[in-house]
């Protein structure tokens, strides 16, 4: 019977074990968490065990002993499976969706009454579990004496049920979300893995197939030069400077796709090039500082990359500042690097609400990060400047030897 831990009054008694259990299971989103909690607060408050758990596949009507916590060993070895109408307790429960009573000898199935004798089950009650009036299994809740259950402890079971039945729902639907969440994060991380390679072949045709056909253009402008008259020189000499111009913005262009430094070189180096560039091309002062010793994986070396890389892009497009910084640092368990500005910083929680220009940018800089089990983490407030922390875990394994780089 119930415990004198609750209200005096039975029904408020009650009313305090459903309410506990609700707030229980709502915590749990995995399945065995919820079958778990509803154990044992059923057992907290009955002095009832649930003595054996079974969930029904909707299509075949089948019930399948609970495969996350055996609560009987004898059930899962002996009766893994319930087939429709093998058992009239069971299947009189499921047909009413109401809890049914028996004493345990004069449950007919030899598994089921072998199974509650051998724990010393003298009462059981089947109850539904349901959940938008559909039957998702059903539990063998029973006591070792043979008190019967009083209508109200038959009330409190059904609504248990319930309870329970819902849990399980909201758990099968929590475990699909994760299983999809999963299913997109690994298929933008293809799409990222496939969207680097090519970028590195697109750079590589840029360099070599548009790098041949300018210096053959080069070429012919020196034929040329020796059959042109001297006042045409200084025309000829203009078409040179914006040659060269194309052969600069290409080398750019190439190099933001897939940098080669960081490929043949690792990412210090990478990074050195990168902010000489952008130092260059904006006028900014740009620092990288630190080391890292040997090199990284290939796939941690171009997550940090593309992050400074972002980083930056946005220091130079809205940042208003005349100096930045990078800095590597390896610790015992993680690789930190840091990109610091100057600028005019920006308010977060408005700018990363708008899902637009450095939002998405600081959007896929996390993205990228988490697929390597690190953490991007931004610090910025008007007219204080802008930190990006890359925080990412490394071991041995995440160490190429030198001096090749898989």
């Amino acid at each position: 019977m119930m415990g004198e831990q609750h209200a005096s009054s039975p029904i408020d008694a009650h009313g305090q074990v459903l309410h506990d259990l609700a707030v229980a299971v709502g915590r749990a989103h995995k399945m065995e968490e919820v079958i778990q909690t509803a154990a044992a607060e059923i057992r907290l408050a009955f002095g009832v065990r649930i003595a054996g758990l079974y969930l029904r596949d909707p299509s075949s009507g089948i019930l399948t002993a609970d495969p996350y916590q055996h609560l009987s060993p004898i059930f899962a070895a002996d009766l893994p499976t319930i087939r429709p109408g093998e058992t009239p307790l069971i299947q009189e429960a499921i047909t009413s969706k109401k809890v049914v009573i028996w004493p345990v000898e004069a449950i007919g199935h030899p598994a089921i009454r072998a199974g509650l004798d051998a724990e010393g089950f003298r009462i059981v009650a089947c109850v539904p579990l349901l959940s938008k009036a559909e039957i998702l299994g059903v539990a063998l809740m029973a006591r070792r004496s043979h008190v019967s259950f009083s209508p109200l402890e038959l009330h409190t079971l059904g609504a248990i049920g319930s309870i329970i039945g819902v849990a399980i729902e909201n758990a099968r639907l929590y475990e699909e979300l994760v299983s999809h969440r999963d299913q997109l994060r690994d298929l933008a991380a293809a799409v990222r893995q496939t969207r680097e390679v090519e970028a590195g072949r697109i750079a590589r045709d840029l360099h070599d197939v548009a790098g041949q056909l300018l210096a053959a253009v080069h070429f012919s402008l020196e034929e040329l030069a020796e059959a042109v008259p001297l006042q045409a020189q200084e025309h000829l000499e203009a078409v040179r400077a914006q040659l060269r111009q194309a052969e600069e913005h290409l080398r750019r262009l190439s190099h933001e796709l897939r940098s080669p430094i960081l490929d043949d070189l690792g990412l210090k180096p990478a990074l050195d090039s990168l902010g000489q560039g952008v130092a260059a091309r904006t006028g900014l002062h740009i620092a990288v500082e630190g080391s890292l010793g040997r090199r990284l994986s290939r796939e941690i070396e171009t997550v940090i990359y593309r992050g400074v890389q972002e980083a930056l892009t946005n220091v130079a497009k809205h940042a208003r500042a005349t100096r930045a910084w990078v800095d590597l640092e390896r610790q015992p368990q993680h690789i930190r690097c840091t990109v610091r500005d100057d600028g005019i910083g920006f308010d977060i929680g408005t700018t990363l609400a708008k899902r637009g220009r450095g939002g998405i940018g600081l959007l896929s800089i996390q993205e990228r990060v988490a697929e390597v089990g690190g953490k991007a983490s931004i610090t910025s407030a008007p007219g204080q400047g802008t930190e990006l922390r890359l925080t990412i875990p490394w071991q041995d394994a995440n160490l190429v030897p030198d001096p090749d780089h898989a």
